[in-house]
């Protein structure tokens, strides 16, 4: 396994213990000592790459959202408004379970800053300059948007998500 490969597992195992423990306490509740001992990780690995508990949220989501991103078409004609929303509603959808233990831990923001990183990057290389109230806005608004759909069921496709998203933008 590469060097890579371990971070990743290591990083995922980390994320994966906090939800377990959210399942059952207080975001405020848990201990580094606690989480890593659930993580199968050491201390010192959680020093040298996290500060706080929000830390280790930020990188997880960072690393579905780059997942996600090698999953776009890569041919930039294919790559509409509309195809990206739709797989962001299929990487909630896949995620439904951790994304509703972080609602309910009331960590919203954290998730909400993940898709406006990721949307700044993929609108990197865009002529036009979008204004940072515009990359607010729409993050809070697709992140609201999918964490009501999640609360719903999922009733509706993520293509239809999509599609919605389109809509009211």
């Amino acid at each position: 396994m590469s060097p890579h490969e371990v971070k990743e597992q290591k990083l995922t195992a980390t994320f994966k213990a906090l939800i377990k423990l959210l399942k059952s306490k207080r975001f405020e509740d848990i201990s580094i000592t606690e989480l890593t001992r659930t993580a199968g990780v050491s201390r010192t690995y959680y020093y040298r790459n996290f500060k706080t508990l929000d830390d280790v949220i930020s990188a997880y989501e960072m690393l579905r959202i780059i997942q996600y991103l090698r999953q776009l078409p890569n041919n930039p004609a294919k790559l509409t408004f509309e195809t990206m929303m739709t797989h962001y509603f299929q990487l909630v959808a896949d995620d439904a379970d951790d994304q509703l233990t972080l609602i309910a831990a009331g960590k919203e923001q954290v998730i909400i800053k993940a898709f406006n990183t990721s949307y700044h990057y993929l609108q990197k290389d865009n002529v036009e300059q979008i204004d940072e109230y515009d990359y607010d806005f729409l993050s809070g608004a697709v992140v609201n948007v999918s964490i009501h759909w999640l609360k719903n069921g999922m009733v509706e496709s993520a293509e239809l998500m999509g599609k919605k998203i389109r809509q009211f933008l």
